[in-house]
C-alpha cells in the first residue's frame, strides 16, 4: 500500500482525522482570503494614489488650480495692456479685447441670444453720455457684455456687465471700498483714472476709465433706476 493510500485510510479510521481535515480546510480558506484581500488592497491603494493625483479626466487637480491661477494672471496682464492703451487709443484698445476674447459686436437683442439678458445700457445712459458700441466677450472669468460709452467731451468710459464678482481683473493695483450712491463699490486705482465694481441686481458692473468717485455715484444711481 502506498504512503498516500495509508494516510487516506488513517484519516477515515482515526478519531482525529475529521478534525485534521477541517483544520486544513480552514487554513486554506484563510490563506485564500488573505491573498484576495491583499491583492484587492494593493489594487485599491494604487488606485487611491492615482485618484489623489488625478481627477476623472486624468489631470491633476493641483494642476487645474494652478492653470486657473495662470489664466487669471494672464487676464490681469491683458487688462493692464488694455488700460494703458484705452486713454490714448480707445479704438485700438477695443479691437485688442475683441480679438483676444473672441468678441462680437451686438445690439441688445443680439446680446440676449449670447448671454441670456439685455445689457443694462440698453435702457439708456445719464445725460452727457452716449453709447458707442456693445459687444460680448468670452473672457476667462465669464462671458460678459462690454459697453463703450462716450462722454460729451469725446473721452471714453467702458462698462463691463458680468456674472462673477471678481475684482482680480486689475492684478495687484491698490483697491479700496467706498459707498457710491447707495451701493458698496470696490474702487481700483488706475493711475490717471479709476475702475469701480458694484453689484447691479443679480450681476456685477465694472466701470473702467471713471474719473472719480462722484462719477461712479452718478452711474450707479442712474443704472439703478433704469
Amino acid at each position: 500500500m502506498t504512503l498516500s493510500r495509508r494516510f487516506s485510510v488513517w484519516v477515515r479510521e482515526s478519531p482525529y482525522g475529521a478534525g485534521l481535515v477541517s483544520m486544513a480546510a480552514s487554513v486554506l480558506v484563510l490563506l485564500g482570503a488573505g491573498l484576495w484581500y491583499g491583492g484587492g488592497n494593493n489594487h485599491n491603494m494604487a488606485g487611491g494614489g492615482a485618484m489623489a493625483m488625478h481627477g476623472s479626466d486624468g489631470h491633476s487637480h493641483d494642476g487645474e488650480e494652478a492653470m486657473s491661477a495662470e489664466h487669471m494672471a494672464e487676464f490681469a496682464g491683458v487688462m493692464d495692456d488694455y488700460l494703458q492703451k484705452l486713454p490714448s487709443d480707445p479704438d485700438g484698445a477695443e479691437q485688442m479685447l475683441l480679438t483676444k476674447y473672441d468678441g462680437e459686436k451686438v445690439d441688445a437683442d443680439g446680446a440676449v441670444k449670447l448671454v441670456g439678458y439685455r445689457p443694462i445700457v440698453s435702457n439708456g445712459l445719464p445725460e452727457g453720455y452716449s453709447l458707442a458700441s456693445t459687444s460680448v466677450l468670452k473672457m476667462p472669468c465669464c462671458t460678459c457684455v462690454k459697453a463703450v460709452c462716450k462722454r460729451s467731451d469725446g473721452s471714453t468710459l467702458v462698462l463691463f456687465e458680468h456674472d462673477d464678482e471678481e475684482t482680480a481683473w486689475f492684478g495687484d493695483r491698490r483697491q479700496s471700498m467706498a459707498t457710491c450712491g447707495d451701493k458698496d463699490c470696490c474702487l481700483v486705482d488706475l493711475d490717471s483714472s479709476i475702475a469701480a465694481t458694484w453689484k447691479q441686481g443679480t450681476r456685477s458692473v465694472t466701470a473702467v476709465g471713471v474719473r472719480d468717485q462722484e462719477e461712479v455715484a452718478k452711474l450707479v444711481t442712474w443704472l439703478d433706476k433704469s
